[in-house]
């Protein structure tokens, strides 16, 4: 069971919350919307065709069924503080 639980925006991202069973147990994961987004940009180009819904519930099963599988974290994060100030150049 995979299901779309709740959609948050803040400071223009967004975020979809969803529950997800695993062995008997429900839990919640919540994803930004670039990942699903970068995801079918890769999909698109691979296809060579206009994307579907079909296509964008796919990519979301994909990514929920890699979280089951305790794979890596979708997006690495940097703490970009560590810039301020900085001639990024140099």
């Amino acid at each position: 069971m995979i299901k779309l639980k709740q959609v948050q925006t803040s400071l223009g991202d967004a975020y979809l919350s969803f529950d997800y069973d695993k062995e008997g147990v429900v839990s919640t994961v919540t994803v930004n919307k670039q990942d699903i987004v970068d995801r079918l940009k890769i999909v698109k180009q691979k296809l060579g065709r206009a994307l579907t819904v079909q296509d964008a519930k796919l990519v979301i099963i994909k990514l929920v069924n890699e979280l089951r599988e305790g794979k890596a974290p979708l997006t690495e994060d940097f703490d970009y503080t560590q810039f301020i100030g900085v001639d990024l150049e140099a």
